[in-house]
């Protein structure tokens, strides 16, 4: 892929990736002014209990993007068929399951998460909308994989912008007019039927070869395919697991309230990661063709490359959230949620964390290494069950966020880094100085110089507070362009530029 078309990939999903952040943004502390502090809680931990069944559809994406990507550029459309076919019946069946173990739960465990009785109807409606949900999104969430494979990233994401902007009018005019919790299950079911349906007409258009059921001819399992989906399956439920298993477990220790404080920190920290999407997805198609191709000195240019571009875009909004994240709590949710800073300044610091080896983990999956990845990600995800509750007792929620930090820093240091670094080839000390040290390095006095400034105005308004988020970018940005950290980046933007623009 030349470098024109990667850049307006990445440039497409940032353009999804800005209006879903910017749509996670502004509906939250909607939902929270129109419901109030309990019934967010409860719509948090409802859809936090569905991803925890969601976690059956892990996989289905991956696996579909990898046999796009090596069979249709290659010249093989029927292979990649009949690999499709097989993940679509697979989750199809997976859905089936999913949908029935969580409308079974909903009868059975909402005492469990301390749900009053007068509200365990609205919860129980909404577990069931979003159980409804899993068995179109399981087999038809192969339409997106086919796109991505494709490389046709400024289609799909027009249409994840159309759906995103559908949610934030049709969930305001909902709550507008007074409708409740249940409301917004209903718009996230209408916009998952959107989208799927919008992919698939795209898809017949522009690929008409492409068979999602494998065709007339074949209706069996592919190996190959049921292999990698099993593993990527595995993989990134635990991911899943462990993405949601901190509001569960407060769910379960302490009751809805707790769970919201602790999740408007978690949103605003989950930002930094959510940013640098556009960039792996772009690089998993891409990883899956350099290791057919012997890996090489491609594998280790796009490790580091990768890992420094991660690192720059997140640390601009780490350092907001770090130093101003009381103020910008204040201002986004409220007062009464200021008790969540210390979460989020220790989930923000994990974030970071997660940004330095989010490359390595692309690269490592995109390549089929799913086995190490699935270890450790299970290692995370015992140390954080164990390390959560344990920080809870001890200090509240902060002691839970700082769970999550310490076991993102021992497995994603000492286990994924080394791991993507013997896969590209290059000495794991060198890269850890040149494409993690360097970037933290060239950031520091601009962290500084917030950290000083939030001394002399520890409460700003919004105003300063805006004042603050510009100057931020602005020394980042300068830090970028004189720094010999980025030298090699700043050469690739020029190269892009000149190729999307003329």
């Amino acid at each position: 892929m030349n470098i024109g078309r990667l850049a307006r990939n990445i440039t497409a999903g940032y353009a999804g990736a800005a209006v879903n952040g910017l749509m996670l943004l502004v509906l939250t502390p909607m939902v929270i002014r129109h419901l109030g502090a309990v019934d967010y809680g409860l719509w948090v931990m409802a859809t936090a209990l569905g991803s925890y069944f969601g976690f059956l559809n892990a996989g289905s994406g991956a696996a579909g993007v990898r046999s796009v990507a090596a069979h249709v550029d290659a010249g093989r459309p029927d292979q990649a068929n009949r690999e499709l076919g097989s993940i679509f019946r697979i989750y199809l069946l997976v859905g089936i399951v999913a949908c029935a173990g969580l409308i079974f739960l909903s009868f059975t465990a909402l005492e469990r998460f301390h749900v009053a009785p007068e509200r365990q109807g609205s919860v129980r409606m909404l577990l069931i909308l979003i159980a409804l949900n899993f068995l179109i999104s399981f087999p038809f969430g192969v339409t997106r994989s086919v796109l991505a494979g494709l490389h046709c990233f400024g289609l799909m994401n027009a249409i994840e912008v159309s759906t995103a902007l559908f949610r934030l009018v049709a969930t305001a005019a909902l709550l507008s007019l007074g409708f409740g919790v249940v409301s917004l299950g209903v718009v996230q079911l209408i916009a998952s039927i959107s989208g799927h349906l919008a992919r698939w007409m795209t898809i017949r258009r522009i690929a008409p070869g492409i068979q999602f059921t494998g065709g007339s001819a074949y209706r069996g399992l592919d190996k190959g395919a049921s292999r990698f989906s099993v593993l990527s399956f595995s993989y990134e439920s635990v991911r899943t697991l462990f993405e949601n298993a901190n509001l569960l477990i407060l769910g379960i220790l302490a009751g809805p309230q707790i769970v919201a404080v602790f999740a408007a920190g978690a949103t605003l920290a989950s930002l930094v990661l959510k940013g640098l999407q556009p960039i792996s997805g772009v690089l998993f198609p891409l990883a899956s063709r350099v290791d057919t191709e012997g890996g090489g000195a491609g594998a280790a240019r796009m490790l580091e490359v990768a890992t420094r571009v991660n690192l720059a875009l997140a640390m601009p909004l780490a350092t907001l959230l770090l130093v101003d994240g009381g103020a910008i709590l204040r201002h986004w949710a409220g007062a009464g949620f200021i008790e969540g800073l210390p979460a989020l300044r220790f989930l923000t610091l994990a974030s970071l964390v997660g940004a330095a080896s989010l490359t390595a983990t692309t690269l490592l999956f995109g390549a089929g290494r799913v086995s190490e990845l699935l270890k450790a990600e299970s290692l995370r995800y015992g140390l954080n069950l164990v390390l959560v509750v344990a920080g809870y007792r001890l200090f509240s929620v902060a002691g839970a966020a700082v769970g999550t930090l310490i076991a993102t820093l021992g497995v994603d240091l000492l286990l994924i880094l080394r791991r993507g670094c013997a896969w590209a080839g290059v000495p794991s000390s060198d890269f850890l100085l040149r494409s993690v040290a360097a970037p933290l390095g060239a950031g520091l006095p601009v962290v500084l110089v917030m950290w000083l400034w939030k001394s002399w105005v520890p409460d700003p308004t919004l105003p300063i507070l805006a004042a603050r988020g510009a100057a931020c970018l602005a020394g980042f940005a300068l830090v970028y362009l004189v720094s010999g950290t980025f030298r090699e980046e700043r050469r690739l933007v020029g190269r892009a530029w000149a190729e999307v623009t003329r």
